[in-house]
Formats: structure tokens, C-alpha cells, sequence
């Protein structure tokens, strides 16, 4: 007879299903390093637009920081439609070649043509004119981007079904992204070389080369990447839009890691996107081109830092369990939020390499461990529902995460601007303007961080409940 499944949250769960332990599943390093290095275009469309958009279009163009805000804000409500249905067309697709992965290639592709675009606009435009071409780019090269996005992130929801193994294949994926920051700080520095007319066609040119890396670099993840569940999706209805939206939006667990991610998203890319500011207009007095290069700098720091600690938070995290070490994380990104007022120095400007060597292990970690934990919350799905829908609840976290960065920049530009900050006026801004500025650099990011924490210590899916979930999903899968 059958009967309805116990949910993991409940206190029988783990216990029911511990009888039977799931046996481990090992991910070649050919496929880890092919899936890792799909991350590179997802960062460049991700956050990388987010960290080049103000120092382009604000100090170079001169738009409104508001205006910036704006254009993002509306990319995002166009995200909030397109994320879902691409999550659903690849989670009800049957084509023979998976899932995902025609998708992918087929998004980089379009990714290829279209970021180049964002930058080619005119030097002499402004205001409306600018404002118009940098929203119509910017909605184009999104739509590509989320037939590339989607699919990817979905991929590492299904690339195992071993939790452990999950964050395994995504600390690599951690190692290879913190090449970006080897690349994407250092854009704006970059393409103030003398070795260019100015800054634009600076920007034109490494649009360009950026574009090409996104062919580049997804070629791997679509050749040597595997879809372990298409076999099982291929026999499953089809779940219409609607029906999946309200299933991922009635999961308990994953709404949970939706407040969580909230906070560090919010925190740590306001860190990103006023450190420019703060070390342009506040350590070096209205030097941008110092700015920006120190601050490229720390963005290297950073990523070096974190590439040494990824694989020791996988360790740990694979020995006392997920959710503890993400506490961890959370609690360090705090510490290192809050030492950034005073380490931002005029006197000692590297100082500011301590807070991220603090910030790094931080958020690295969180982003080794975060993903493997939303595929939990897909497993919870298919353990009370009886469906694999990874694409959708990709769709939906990435569209809230992106939806999230759009709020920070927002965010951001009005910091700027009720601060009384004028990027024409260079070194000589008004009295207490960069003050402002520091005050909500420092203090906003440690605030939401800890909001993150209160939700990791109540999330309900715990690392023991994981385990027994997949015992039993295993047996039913035979």
C-alpha cells in the first residue's frame, strides 16, 4: 500500500530513513573542472555588470547614480519573468542532449553578442539618450543571459545526488570563481591605460574580449558535464509554470535559505560597490585612477584569500556539517564588515587588506556551501512531491539573488546621493559626505549579516535530516 512520505523536517524523518545509508558518489575531476569553469561568464553576467555599470556610466558618462539604479531595477522586473520560464522550459524539456546543457550553449552564444553591446555607447550621450541605450542593452544582454544562467546553476543542483560530493564539485567551482576577481576589478583601472584614446574605448575593447570568454569558457561545462537526473525527468509530467511557482514558494526550507542569502548578498556587494567611492573620494581624495587601482588590488587579496580557504571550509564542512560552518561564515562576515570603517585609512590605506582577509574565508565559504544547500531544499521537493524541478527553484533563487544585487546597487546610488556625493566636483565633496558614506559601508552590511544568522540558527533542514532524506529518495530511485 502506498503511503504519503514522511517531510525530513519532521522528527521521524531521520531516524526512518537511516536504516539504509546511501552509498557515495564520486564526480571526476574532468567534470568538476569543466562545471567549475562555466561559473567564469555566469560571474561576468552576474555581479560583473553590477561592479563595471557605476564607474562606466556615473565618473565616466556622468548619469544620475538614481538613474543607474533605475535601469537595474527594471531589468530585474524584466528577470522576474524570464528566470521562471526559462526554469520551467528546462525542467519540462526532453531533448535528447539533456536538460541543460543545450541551453547553456546556446545562452553563451547570445551572452557572446550581446555584453559587448552595453559599452559601445556614444561618449558624447547623456542623459536621456544614455539612459535609453544603457536600458536597451542592458535588457538584451539579460535575456541571453538567463538562458545561460538558468540552465548552469540548475546543473550543480543535479551533478550529484550526494550532499557531501555537491559541495565538493562547488568548492572547485569557488576555486575558478575567484578568478574573477583577478578580472573584473580591475576593468575600470584597466581601461584608463594610456594605451587607449580614453576610457570608453578602453571599455569598448575589454567588452569585447569579455565577450569572447563567455564562448570560451562554457564550452566545458557543456562537453564534459553529465545530467544524472534527465533519465528519471524524462518519465515525470510536465509541472506547468504556475503549479511549479506555487510548489517552490511553499518550501519551508527553501525560503529559509532565501532570507539567508538576502542578507550576505546585501552586505557584502554593498562592500563591493561603495569600496570604490570610499578609496577614490575618501583614502585618496578624489583620485579615481588610485582608487580604482588599490582597490583592484584588495579585490586580488581578496580572491587569493579566497581561493586558499575554499577547500578548507569544503573539509570542514563535509566533517561537522553544512549548516554549522555557514554560521561560521556569517559570523566572520560581520567582523569584517564592521572593521572596514576604520581600515579604509587615509593614513594606512592597506590596511584594508586585513578586512578582506577577514571577508574572504567568509563569503567564500558561504557560496562553497549555499548552493549545495539549495539543492537540499530541490531533494525536499521530489521527497514530498515526487518531481525533480531543480530549474525552477534555480530560476526563482537566482532571479531574488539577482533581484537582491539590483536593491544593493539601488541602494547604493541613493547612499550616494543623499550623502550630497558629486563626482564632478572630484577630491572638494561637501563636509560629512564621505562620512555618510563610511558610516552605511560599514554598520547596513553587519546589520544584515546577523539578520542571516538568526535564520541560519532556525534553518529547518538540518545536515542529519539530509542525509536520511537521501537514503530514502535513493531506495525509491532504485
Amino acid at each position: 500500500m502506498n503511503t504519503a512520505p514522511t517531510p525530513p523536517d519532521s522528527p521521524a524523518a531521520p531516524e526512518a530513513a537511516s536504516s539504509t545509508a546511501a552509498a557515495p558518489q564520486r564526480i571526476s575531476w574532468k567534470e568538476r573542472i569543466g562545471f567549475a569553469l562555466g561559473t567564469l561568464p555566469f560571474n561576468f553576467g552576474g555581479a560583473g555588470i553590477n561592479q563595471i555599470a557605476y564607474p562606466i556610466y556615473n565618473l565616466t558618462l556622468g548619469m544620475s547614480p538614481t538613474l543607474i539604479g533605475i535601469v537595474l531595477a527594471i531589468v530585474r522586473l524584466w528577470d522576474g519573468f524570464t528566470d521562471p520560464l526559462m526554469g520551467s522550459v528546462s525542467d519540462n524539456c526532453r531533448h535528447k542532449w539533456g536538460r541543460r546543457r543545450p541551453f547553456i550553449a546556446i545562452g553563451a552564444l547570445l551572452c557572446a553578442i550581446t555584453f559587448p553591446l552595453i559599452w559601445l555607447v556614444p561618449a558624447t550621450w547623456s542623459g536621456g539618450w544614455a539612459f535609453g541605450y544603457f536600458l536597451v542593452s542592458m535588457l538584451l544582454f539579460y535575456t541571453a543571459f538567463t538562458i545561460y544562467g538558468v540552465p548552469y546553476l540548475t546543473l550543480g543542483y543535479e551533478i550529484s545526488p550526494d550532499t557531501n560530493e555537491r559541495v565538493r564539485v562547488h568548492a572547485v567551482r569557488a576555486v575558478v570563481s575567484k578568478l574573477t576577481f583577478f578580472i573584473l576589478p580591475w576593468v575600470f583601472a584597466v581601461a584608463q591605460w594610456p594605451i587607449f584614446e580614453d576610457t570608453m574605448s578602453g571599455m569598448r575593447t575589454l567588452g569585447f574580449i569579455i565577450g569572447g570568454l563567455f564562448i570560451v569558457l562554457a564550452v566545458p561545462a557543456v562537453l564534459f558535464t553529465r545530467e544524472r537526473m534527465v533519465h528519471r525527468a524524462a518519465v515525470q509530467k510536465k509541472v506547468p509554470l504556475k503549479e511549479g511557482l506555487k510548489l517552490t514558494f511553499r518550501n519551508r526550507p527553501f525560503l529559509y535559505l532565501v532570507g539567508i542569502v538576502l542578507g550576505m548578498l546585501v552586505g557584502t556587494n554593498l562592500v563591493g560597490y561603495l569600496g570604490i567611492y570610499v578609496n577614490s573620494y575618501h583614502v585618496f581624495d578624489g583620485d579615481t585612477a588610485a582608487g580604482a587601482s588599490l582597490h583592484a588590488k584588495a579585490q586580488t587579496v581578496y580572491a587569493v584569500a579566497g581561493m586558499i580557504s575554499v577547500p578548507i571550509v569544503a573539509r570542514m564542512a563535509t566533517r561537522f556539517g553544512k549548516l554549522a560552518v555557514i554560521k561560521w561564515c556569517i559570523g566572520c562576515g560581520i567582523l569584517a564588515s564592521i572593521s572596514q570603517f576604520w581600515f579604509f585609512s587615509k593614513a594606512y590605506p592597506q590596511l584594508q587588506y586585513l578586512s578582506m582577509l577577514l571577508l574572504s574565508p567568509s563569503i567564500s565559504g558561504f557560496w562553497v556551501l549555499i548552493d549545495p544547500m539549495k539543492a537540499d531544499t530541490a531533494d525536499y521537493d521530489e521527497f514530498t512531491s515526487g518531481c525533480r524541478r531543480e530549474g525552477t527553484y534555480a530560476a526563482v533563487a537566482n532571479w531574488l539573488e539577482k533581484t537582491i544585487l539590483t536593491g544593493t546597487m539601488l541602494l547604493s546610488g541613493v547612499v550616494l546621493d543623499l550623502s550630497g556625493f558629486d563626482a564632478t566636483l572630484g577630491g572638494a565633496q561637501p563636509d560629512g559626505a564621505m562620512l555618510w558614506v563610511r558610516i552605511t559601508f560599514a554598520t547596513v552590511p553587519a546589520l544584515l549579516l546577523l539578520g542571516s544568522l538568526v535564520l541560519a540558527l532556525r534553518y529547518p533542514l538540518k545536515d542529519a535530516r539530509v542525509a536520511g532524506m537521501r537514503a530514502e529518495l535513493e531506495a525509491r530511485r532504485g
